[in-house]
């Protein structure tokens, strides 16, 4: 897992409705997830090592890498707030302890039963899913922009559907 975050705790507590007391300690290893597994899908090894080094070293502000700055500016950060919070809306409200799997819960809030997190999972998701297509035919349209979508892949970019689903829907198919 890589230390290095391609979206910050306030850019998703600033553009969605995620309150602004959800503790780091929870969002941070979520956006972690979101990035390492669901985006590193998305874009293949190859492509997201790249963007993160960019990062990293501060490069991607360079006019040089105009359109990695565009890739995660106006796509990547935006598919990555909705999964991040797709990821979290399940392990949010729960906890690991020595007594067990608890759920927290304050006399002046009522926890949602786990048919009401699976729908606000579900809008999160649906969103996430929404914005990951988007970046996938950005990718598409714009390939020449990123060396890195012309060789080979520790894993490969899926650009044809983010979609979590165990039936082929047509196109090339990823490992």
């Amino acid at each position: 897992m890589t230390n290095i975050l391609l979206i910050s705790e306030d850019f998703i507590k600033t553009n969605s409705g995620l309150n602004d007391n959800v503790w780091g300690s929870y969002l941070t290893p979520a956006i972690r997830e979101a990035q390492d597994i669901k985006l590193q899908q998305i874009l293949g090894s190859t492509l997201y090592q790249s963007l993160l080094d960019k990062v990293a070293d501060g490069s991607i502000k360079n006019n040089d890498f105009k359109p990695y700055k565009s890739l995660l500016d106006d796509y990547v950060q935006i598919y990555l707030m909705y999964q991040t919070i797709s990821d979290l809306v399940p392990i949010i409200g729960v906890k690991l302890t020595n007594l067990g799997v608890v759920v927290s819960n304050d006399e002046h809030l009522t926890n949602l039963s786990q048919s009401e997190r699976e729908l606000v999972q579900t809008y999160y998701g649906q969103r996430a899913e929404f914005y990951g297509k988007r970046l996938q035919e950005y990718l598409k349209n714009n390939c020449s922009e990123f060396k890195e979508l012309g060789g080979n892949y520790d894993m490969n970019p899926t650009l044809n559907t983010v979609a979590e689903t165990g039936l082929f829907l047509g196109g090339i198919r990823g490992k």
